[in-house]
């Protein structure tokens, strides 16, 4: 009777306990939008040479197609007229961009160029082009899939990450740190961000930092590249779809 009594007073305990403490609810996993248009505004030191326009659009498997077009504007036009382009696939797996093709390409110029990449992940393999077949490393980017895939995993403060990058023609390894945070005017407004940057591999390689706005879903709204001394500056210019 006493233990009958005993097995009943612990029940009703633990349906109290069920009760009176609140729910606590899983953070959804961060996710990009449907369909994203970004402009920027390309800057050579003091002076405009272009324009960059990167779309992203949700197709109807669920995965991811992103492309890049830039043109040059002002005094540039008066010394090229070569766009450069790039197009490429991927998909969201457990909050992660997995890459799946990439290709970057010029028009308007005398010599072609094209550099184009497969990425297999049941074989893990990268099939390129023109190139020979090589692994495929876990985490893997290509130099398309790379800005959706900071927007959706930044770096953490004090843990640089190191991950894969894929040009098309070759893999090349860099890391990644968040470097600290700035408050933005941009068109906009006034936002938040957070400094991702990405150091040279080699005295003769490119420094590269983009600026994430924390409360845009981490839209990027500053990319500056800098190698040897010069630096461009991609500004955002407008945005649709956020």
């Amino acid at each position: 009777m006493i233990a009958r009594m005993a097995r009943t007073r612990a029940a009703v305990l633990l349906l109290y306990c069920a009760t009176a403490l609140p729910m606590v609810e899983a953070a959804e996993p961060a996710a990009l939008p449907a369909s994203l248009e970004l402009t920027y505004t390309l800057h050579y030191g003091a002076l405009t040479v272009g324009r960059v326009t990167k779309t992203l659009t949700r197709t109807a498997d669920g995965n991811y197609q992103q492309r890049s077009r830039s043109q040059p504007l002002g005094a540039a036009k008066m010394f090229t007229s070569v766009e450069w382009l790039e197009e490429g696939q991927f998909e969201v797996v457990l909050g992660m961009v997995r890459p799946l093709s990439f290709l970057e390409y010029r028009v308007g110029a005398d010599k072609p160029h094209r550099h184009s990449a497969r990425f297999d992940w049941k074989t893990q393999q990268i099939f390129y082009e023109n190139w020979p077949t090589i692994p495929l490393p876990p985490g893997t980017q290509d130099q398309g899939s790379i800005l959706y895939a900071l927007m959706l995993n930044p770096p953490v403060p004090g843990t640089p990450q190191a991950i894969n990058i894929s040009s098309g023609k070759k893999l090349s390894v860099y890391r990644y740190l968040q470097t600290g945070s700035d408050t933005l005017k941009t068109v906009l407004g006034s936002l938040k961000t957070i400094v991702i940057e990405r150091p040279p591999v080699d005295k003769n390689g490119e420094e590269f930092r983009i600026w994430l706005a924390t409360e845009r879903s981490n839209l990027p709204v500053r990319i500056s590249t800098q190698k040897r001394g010069q630096e461009t500056v991609l500004e955002l210019e407008s945005v649709r779809g956020l």
